[in-house]
């Protein structure tokens, strides 16, 4: 039997001084599940829109809202659903969130009017904008220093692949079943999600610590993840010790410069990535792709997006953040400039892996960034107003590709526009050290 050291120790010390246990593993897993739906369900939505547009006798453009409705509610979500993770906890949140996105997924595919189609799609964005920053914190505060940026990069890379599984699962259900089909599908994962989140995953330690120290689901977690450790022994330092958080404590001198360049960063990047994923099925078609193969292309910037991040996770651990988000946003402006010069076929589907690579790599970097440079007492306040914020650019990019559209403009104009905000990112970046290092 080991024996149980009494010394005060660092909850921060005791995750990362020793190897990630199954436990934490898993919670790394559920929460990428999480995002996984996440990914799922705006790419589906992207995907039915020529259904719908079929079935309800509506032009594609008509569609802007109900594609940013989802957004919108990601970012109301995020700023006042999300920090609720920090007074009631980070699983209770997340389990919460997940319940609420099956029960509105499946009842969008029971929506007969576009109003009540934009109502449900607003409730699972709120889900959404609630459940997603808990999951990143969660993971966070269970990873080890030494390998977080790299894990929490990682677990991000959950939400385009699926994306990228939508491509592929969506045409054969939308030629059986219709859009409704496809929704019915959205809402039974995270309903599976949240019962195994529910059975499997621990409650974060540092939340428990904080609000709830005689908590005995401390000593229970302590024993599978350090069984060395006394329960009572285990301290967390302040900042932790505050007993609310602000948004407000977000742009107090020591975080000011850094949320700031974070949020700009984020909206840009977010309105390039959601014109993407709303507009490309029908941009490609537009470009004269047959249907099924316009939705399976579609999906190729999430394809993309699955290696961009993943490299962009490595590049984080090495501590390569400038470069790598430097990096990223110069292929974006690369590849979004380069269609008006490649031809059509095999040049396209090479040029739109590569941009995802950009687009998705980049936001899996500021993701990671945005669950990293924050302390246990506001992390799921700055990641909730991090998505509240560059949500901002989420909303606005589904109506900018209906508004393109109604303008009359081809799919190369409005993928060479896109180049802007790209630029003004990579300019952006070499601020970003002075930001980082602002007290």
């Amino acid at each position: 039997m080991l024996e149980k050291t009494s010394a005060p120790r660092e909850l921060g010390d005791i995750i990362d001084h020793r190897p990630m246990t199954v436990t934490q593993i898993a919670v790394a897993i559920l929460c990428a599940a999480a995002l996984f739906v996440d990914g799922y369900d705006i790419q589906v939505m992207a995907l039915a829109v020529p259904s719908l547009s079929r079935d309800w006798a509506l032009p594609e453009s008509s569609f802007g809202l109900a594609l940013s409705a989802v957004v919108i509610g990601i970012t109301f979500g995020a700023g006042v659903l999300g920090p609720l993770g920090d007074q009631i906890g980070r699983k209770t949140m997340l389990v919460t969130a997940m319940l609420a996105i099956g029960i509105a997924t499946t009842c969008t595919a029971l929506a007969t009017t576009t109003t009540e189609f934009v109502l449900w799609r607003l409730v699972t964005g709120a889900a959404l904008g609630a459940g997603l920053p808990n999951g990143a914190a969660l993971t966070s505060e269970y990873a080890p220093v030494a390998r977080r940026s790299f894990i929490v990069g990682l677990m991000n890379v959950a939400s385009p692949m699926g994306a990228f599984s939508a491509g592929f699962l969506a045409p054969p259900v939308l030629d059986a079943f219709g859009w409704r089909g496809a929704f019915v599908i959205g809402g039974a994962g995270p309903l599976l999600i949240a019962v195994l989140i529910l059975f499997l995953a621990p409650e974060s330690l540092k939340y428990l610590l904080i609000r709830r120290p005689a908590d005995k689901r401390i000593g229970r977690i302590l024993r599978i993840i350090a069984p060395d450790v006394d329960p009572a022994s285990v301290t967390v330092t302040s900042p932790a010790h505050r007993p609310r958080s602000s948004p407000l404590q977000l742009l107090n001198r020591e975080f000011r410069a850094r949320t700031l360049l974070l949020w700009a960063l984020l909206t840009l990047n977010l309105f390039t990535l959601y014109v993407l994923v709303s507009w490309l099925p029908a941009l490609l078609q537009h470009s004269g792709w047959a249907s099924g193969d316009a939705l399976r292309g579609a999906v190729l910037i999430q394809a993309g997006g699955i290696g961009g991040g993943i490299v962009m996770a490595n590049f984080l651990d090495r501590g390569a953040t400038r470069a790598a988000l430097a990096a990223g946003f110069s292929f974006q402006a690369v590849c979004l400039l380069a269609f008006s010069l490649v031809p059509g076929g095999f040049g396209w589907v090479a040029l739109l892996l590569l941009l995802g690579a950009g687009v998705s790599g980049c936001q899996t970097a500021l993701n990671a960034l945005s669950a990293a440079y924050y302390p246990p007492s506001i992390k799921a306040t700055g990641v909730s107003w991090a998505l509240l914020i560059g949500g901002i650019g989420s909303v606005l990019g589904p109506l900018a590709g209906a508004w393109f559209i109604d303008l009359g403009l081809s799919t190369v104009p409005i993928l060479a526009i896109l180049a802007i905000p790209a630029l003004i990112c990579l300019v952006s970046v070499s601020l970003m050290k002075r930001a980082w290092q602002a007290h």
